[in-house]
C-alpha cells in the first residue's frame, strides 16, 4: 500500500474517525483506525468502530498502490498534526510496519494487520430522509435523557420525521424535553437514537450537514457526502410523551427572557454541587435561591407573569 493524501484532509478525517474508536480497550484492533486505499478509485476510506457506532471516513488521495494498514487511532491523528507540509506520504512494505513521510519527518511505527479488524458491515440504506440541525438537536434533548442501564429506551432520544418537520422528545423519567423544528423532507420516519450516540455524531458534524438517514437492519445510518455513520439500535418501547405533557396541568403561567434566566441560574450555581434550587414566582420577578453544605447564593430575573402566583418549586 502506497498513497500521497492531503495532510489536512487526512488529519480531519482520522479525527473523526478516532471519536469513535475506543482509548483503552481490551481488545487491541479496537483502538485503531482502518485505513483502505484503492488505486482504481483513488479513494482512501478510514473505518473505526466500538460495537456501538460505527464511522467510515472517505478522502480523496493519490493512490499508487492499494492495501490496507491498521493504525492506533491516536498515533494516526498525533502524527498528521505534527507532520509539515501540505502532503504526506503512507506506504507499507509489510503488513506489520508503515513508514510516514511529511517535509522533514519521517515516521516508521508498527501496526496491527488489517485482516484482524472487525470490520463493520456498513451498507447504505435502501429508503432515506433528509435531516439537518444535528448539533442543536443533541444540544437540547440529549442531557434529558436516562442514564439508566435497565431502562435502554429512555437512554435514547426518539426523533420522528413527520409532516415537513422534526420532532424530538427526550424523558428520564423526571423531566421531559420536546421539540420541534421545520424540516424539508417529506418522507415519514421514526428513530431511536442513544444519547451517547447522537452526541458522538453532533462532535463530528456541524448545524449545516445535511444526512440522509434511513434503517439498515439492527442499526441507524447516517449518510453525508464523506461518511456514512451507523448507529445499533436499542431494544424497548419509547413512552408516550405527548400523553404526559397533556396530563400536566399548569397551575400557573410565568414568561421570563431565556438569556436573563440563564444568567440567574449560573450565578446560583457558583460553588454549587448537588444541592436543589428553589425557584419563587413573584409579580413581575423571579427569585432564584440555593442553600448548600458549604456555600449559599441568591439573585433575581425579572419576569412577565400572566396570572400572579407565589409558589415555590423545587429543581
Amino acid at each position: 500500500m502506497k498513497i500521497e493524501i492531503n495532510r489536512l484532509e487526512m488529519l480531519a478525517a482520522a479525527r473523526n474517525a478516532a471519536r469513535v474508536a475506543p482509548h483503552k480497550s481490551h481488545v487491541d484492533v479496537l483502538n485503531g483506525i482502518l485505513v483502505e486505499a484503492n488505486d482504481d478509485t483513488g479513494k482512501v476510506f478510514l473505518t473505526a468502530t466500538n460495537h456501538e457506532v460505527s464511522i467510515q471516513q472517505k478522502v480523496v488521495a493519490s493512490v499508487m498502490e492499494s492495501g490496507a494498514m491498521l493504525v492506533n487511532a491516536r498515533l494516526l491523528v498525533n502524527m498528521m498534526d505534527l507532520l509539515e507540509g501540505e502532503f504526506v506520504t503512507l506506504s507499507a512494505n509489510t503488513p506489520n510496519i508503515i513508514t510516514v513521510m511529511g517535509g522533514r519527518c519521517r515516521f516508521n511505527i508498527n501496526c496491527l494487520p488489517a485482516k484482524h479488524y472487525p470490520k463493520p458491515v456498513m451498507p447504505f440504506p435502501e429508503e432515506t430522509a433528509r435531516i439537518t440541525g444535528i448539533c442543536s438537536l443533541a444540544k437540547r434533548t440529549v442531557f434529558a435523557v436516562s442514564e439508566d442501564e435497565h431502562k435502554p429506551a429512555l437512554q435514547c432520544v426518539q426523533v420522528k420525521l413527520k409532516n415537513n418537520a422534526v420532532l424530538a422528545a427526550a424523558c428520564d423519567g423526571v423531566k421531559v424535553m420536546l421539540l420541534k423544528e421545520d424540516s424539508y423532507s417529506p418522507a415519514d420516519r421514526e428513530f431511536l437514537l442513544p444519547g451517547r450516540s447522537l452526541q458522538l455524531l453532533a462532535s463530528i458534524s456541524s448545524d449545516t450537514d445535511e444526512f440522509e438517514v434511513g434503517d439498515v437492519g439492527k442499526e441507524i445510518a447516517f449518510a453525508r457526502k464523506d461518511m456514512l455513520f451507523t448507529i445499533r439500535k436499542l431494544p424497548g418501547e419509547y413512552v408516550d410523551t405527548n400523553a404526559i405533557m397533556k396530563g400536566i396541568k399548569p397551575a400557573y403561567t410565568a414568561v421570563s427572557d431565556v438569556v436573563k434566566l440563564k444568567e440567574a441560574l449560573d450565578i446560583v450555581a457558583v460553588g454549587a454541587s448537588r444541592e436543589a434550587v428553589n425557584l419563587i414566582l413573584l409579580a413581575n420577578q423571579i427569585i432564584l435561591q440555593r442553600n448548600g453544605e458549604y456555600s449559599a447564593a441568591q439573585t433575581s430575573a425579572r419576569e412577565r407573569n400572566q396570572r400572579y402566583a407565589e409558589k415555590w418549586l423545587f429543581l
